[in-house]
């Protein structure tokens, strides 16, 4: 069997020479997630993932979360008629004191259950108040997801324009892939749900097409980018900001965007100069924002 895949125009390898390939295909998918948070902290310091932690999920929170994820679709046949129930939960009771069967002291209760031969109402019940649990104490699918995402970007990872989680990882930051893959392997590992997380990735050939491919597919991610930091940073002059840190934060992830295009103009051999104007736009902002930070740390310091 070959080694070799080809996506449209894309053409990647298995295995070979890393010094021919222009850099890795990464591709990932999240499924139903809830990871303890302290093993989850555990696991990203091991690995040298950053990972801030994140606040106590409030009661009412966890409680919505739990019975937001009850939900089944449940097919019998009785006398040799078929009959489909869909199972979810509503809130029915909604005052000061009670959201449906959630109370104040932070307990989980249920009551009042009818008999169902087909439906074992009960069973539910329970799987709620053992989500409720969990959902207290451990990190969901999108708190994961945020983790992967910061962690992708700091590759300087261009997401590729088709659906789900599909980047190209330039060569000079592709060796940190397989901590990312294994990364995810010990979260499934650690997930309560039992669902399967993958990763997977192929190496990118260096050869013209696949530069200019790459190309393409650089000019349409940092498009987006460069017109999310322009209306962010506009955001923060117009509205007169007064909070240097934040203008010193966004003043860093220009630098660092205009620091990922100088990369990849090594990688793909060419000037990437088809967002001139729409980067010189950007850099004036961001020195509007550094003049503006810096001027308050003086005031404030006076």
């Amino acid at each position: 069997m070959s080694d070799i895949i080809s996506m449209n125009d894309m053409l990647g390898v298995a295995s070979g020479d890393k010094n021919n390939m222009l850099g890795k295909l990464l591709y990932f998918s999240l499924s139903d997630l809830l990871i303890d948070k302290e093993k989850l902290a555990e696991l990203c310091a091991g690995m040298g993932i950053y990972y801030a932690g994140d606040r106590r999920v409030s009661v009412s929170d966890a409680f919505k979360s739990a019975t937001g994820d009850i939900k089944d679709r449940i097919v019998v046949k009785n006398f040799g008629q078929q009959q489909i129930y869909r199972v979810y939960c509503r809130d029915n009771e909604h005052t000061a004191r009670v959201l449906s069967r959630e109370k104040e002291s932070g307990l989980f209760g249920y009551d009042n259950l009818a008999y169902d031969s087909d439906v074992d109402a009960a069973a539910y019940c329970r799987r709620a108040g053992e989500l409720f649990e969990l959902y207290q104490t451990c990190a969901n699918r999108k708190q994961i997801e945020t983790i992967c995402l910061n962690f992708v970007r700091s590759l300087e990872a261009t997401k590729m324009s088709v659906n789900g989680h599909l980047y190209f990882v330039p060569r000079h930051s592709m060796e940190k892939v397989d901590i990312f893959e294994d990364f995810m392997e010990a979260l499934s590992s650690l997930n309560k749900t039992k669902s399967r997380l993958m990763a997977n990735s192929i190496y990118i050939i260096d050869d013209a097409k696949q530069r200019d491919k790459m190309t393409e597919e650089f000019y349409a991610a940092v498009k987006k980018e460069i017109a999310e930091y322009q209306e962010r940073a506009d955001y923060l002059i117009k509205s007169g900001s007064q909070s240097p840190a934040i203008m010193e934060r966004w003043v860093m992830k220009i630098d660092a965007l205009e620091g990922k295009k100088r990369h990849y103009e090594q990688v793909l051999r060419r000037e990437l100069d088809g967002l001139d104007e729409e980067f010189e736009s950007l850099k004036l902002l961001s020195q509007e924002l550094s003049l503006r930070a810096s001027g308050i740390r003086f005031q404030r310091a006076a």
